[in-house]
């Protein structure tokens, strides 16, 4: 059965470097970007870069968000590392409100998505993170999953920062619960809660 290892923190906390120096020297490493590149952001661009950098030339990337268990299952890499699941989760949710609601897709607290839509996007996302784990623990690999703390700030002031706050902070204790290991990144240093 795969390992899961959770690595959370604030932005810029230096979670994804703590992590990816975990495995800085494997072998047969897939670096899964949820975060997918854009050609018409030049800020994003940059920041992807700078992780593509930072990175060993011999893992190898793949970009993808959506339906991951199903990819997992027909993959044989012995370390992935999943960065992250904040942007995982968050193209999620607009892409499933683009395919179920459009007409809310700007998701403004005029015209924003009624509690049942919101559990309904809700259980969907979970159900592909349900999918992600069991296609992983299926494997001998060891899956580490960068994910952002963001409940330690201010109750968010539109419905779709309340929405999501709560949305990833289900998804992480979720996360937590199935991982074998979980760390906490503050200022570069690194605490092992689980």
């Amino acid at each position: 059965m795969g390992k899961i290892v959770l690595v959370t923190g604030g932005a810029r906390s230096g979670k994804s470097q703590f992590t990816e120096e975990q495995i800085w020297e494997k072998n047969r490493v897939c670096y899964i970007a949820t975060g997918m590149s854009s050609g018409t952001d030049s800020e994003w661009q940059e920041r992807v870069r700078l992780h593509q950098e930072r990175r060993p030339a011999a893992w190898t990337t793949h970009e993808q968000f959506a339906n991951l268990g199903s990819w997992l299952k027909d993959q044989t890499y012995d370390y992935y590392l999943l960065d992250c699941a904040t942007m995982l989760t968050t193209n999620l949710l607009f892409q499933l409100v683009e395919i179920y609601f459009p007409e809310k897709i700007a998701m403004e607290d005029t015209n924003f998505l009624s509690k049942e839509e919101q559990a309904f996007i809700s259980q969907q996302i979970h159900a592909q993170w349900q999918d992600i784990l069991l296609a992983h623990r299926a494997t001998e690999s060891q899956l580490y999953i960068v994910t952002n703390e963001i409940g330690l700030g201010i109750v968010p002031d539109t419905k779709l920062g309340r929405y999501f706050r709560d949305l990833l902070g289900q998804v992480n204790q979720f996360l937590a619960k199935e991982a074998s290991e979980v760390y906490l990144v503050i200022c570069g240093l690194a605490q092992r809660l689980k």
